[in-house]
């Protein structure tokens, strides 16, 4: 293992810590996953421990104690074949140093490698589920034969909202542990704009997302190219990429087809994915920001988009389809969303925005205030806190 010392300035809300966390995810802190870090910094009356399989932009996000796995060392992969799933013993020792209370793995495939890790602590054990884990996986037998174990042993399943908890519970999660938690957005880190047209009348629309499937782009640029047809002066902005997931390497050429089918390629700028500061910096010269996802033919479906959440905090309207947790996500403007798969339905908003641009400034300033009354990071993560303790006691 390698270990990434934590900034020595304080944790927000760590001023009183009486317990140790072990939280256990794949990549800390992926380009994409800046919602668990910052999670988890908020959380209070715990001190944090990351385990990890890998650490990455460690510059970008210093905070937290956070330690790697590195299973192609020679002395790691004898070490696994001679004595199986016991612990490497520097390992061991780490954690006993953390002397953790509680492990708390992210997504479910992963919890599924967490076994001897929980045997080794003797802690109570809980799981957060966030997307393709629960709607994907969760069809497949191999993987509900896995799960099945996974859920006999831990204390508690997180979902993101009331339709994830409701698949868990169809997948064999008893409810008494089950508990929807929901992520919350750093408001202090998000700078706000309210978002006015210009005087040559382009609509910006802004896409941010790994190129998959189930994030829908399609539909947007088919919207894009429907809308300019009407009149509507339009630029689309795309900040993404594709992993190496089965199938994103496809969505991606789908996409710029797309592109050059539909006749955008003036008219559509395109990022490779970006640190967040970029990202917001884009956003704020952005008028929407578009997330129409959809459930993909694998099963894959969306949690709640934290991207969703932080242009919401940065007071920008948002397109946004009825898909898996978003309804949950917007609250009392959950009538602004759009059905799946519906082209028509985003272009007729993009053209009702530009018939009316007033309405970006409204809508943009009712969901920032959602973010805020409901999904503000730091009451969230004191709930989560809660949570801790309410498994503890």
């Amino acid at each position: 293992m390698t270990l990434a010392k934590p900034n020595k300035q304080e944790l927000p809300g760590s001023s009183v810590t009486t317990r140790s966390m072990l939280h256990r995810c794949d990549q800390f802190v992926g380009r994409t996953m800046n919602w668990l870090y910052d999670h988890l910094r908020f959380i209070p009356r715990y001190e944090q421990h990351v385990i990890a399989d890998g650490l990455v932009n460690r510059d970008e996000f210093p905070l937290l104690d956070a330690r790697a796995l590195d299973d192609q060392r020679l002395s790691r992969r004898i070490w696994r074949r001679t004595m199986g799933d016991r612990l490497y013993p520097t390992d061991a020792r780490w954690l006993k140093q953390c002397r953790a209370t509680i492990l708390h793995s992210h997504f479910g495939h992963n919890a599924i490698e967490d076994f001897a890790l929980q045997a080794a602590m003797g802690v109570p054990w809980i799981v957060s589920f966030y997307g393709a884990d629960v709607y994907e996986l969760g069809l497949n037998e191999q993987w509900r034969e896995k799960y099945t174990r996974l859920f006999e042993r831990i204390h508690l399943a997180l979902a993101l909202g009331p339709q994830m908890a409701a698949r868990l519970a169809e997948l064999g999660v008893p409810q008494d542990k089950i508990a929807v938690h929901a992520l919350g957005v750093d408001l202090e880190s998000i700078p706000v704009r309210e978002r006015t047209l210009g005087d040559d009348g382009t609509l910006k629309l802004l896409f941010a997302g790994t190129f998959r499937e189930k994030k829908g782009a399609e539909y947007m640029l088919r919207a894009a190219a429907k809308a300019r047809q009407g009149g509507v002066r339009l630029h689309v902005t795309l900040v993404g990429d594709a992993t190496t997931k089965p199938g994103d390497r496809e969505t991606k050429e789908q996409i710029f087809r797309d592109i050059r089918t539909l006749g955008l390629e003036d008219v559509v700028t395109h990022h490779p994915y970006v640190e967040f500061s970029r990202l917001m910096d884009i956003a704020l010269a952005s008028h929407i920001f578009v997330a129409p996802s959809v459930t993909a033919k694998n099963g894959d479906a969306e949690g709640t988009p934290f991207v969703l959440q932080q242009m919401m905090a940065s007071a920008m309207p948002v397109i946004a389809t009825e898909h898996s947790d978003i309804p949950f996500i917007l609250g009392p403007h959950r009538h602004l969303l759009v059905p799946e798969r519906d082209s028509d339905a985003i272009a007729a908003r993009l053209q009702w925005y530009a018939d009316d641009p007033q309405e970006l400034i409204v809508h943009g300033r009712q969901l920032r205030e959602r973010i805020r009354d409901a999904l503000d990071v730091r009451p969230c993560a004191a709930r989560l806190a809660d949570v801790y303790d309410g498994v503890l006691a």
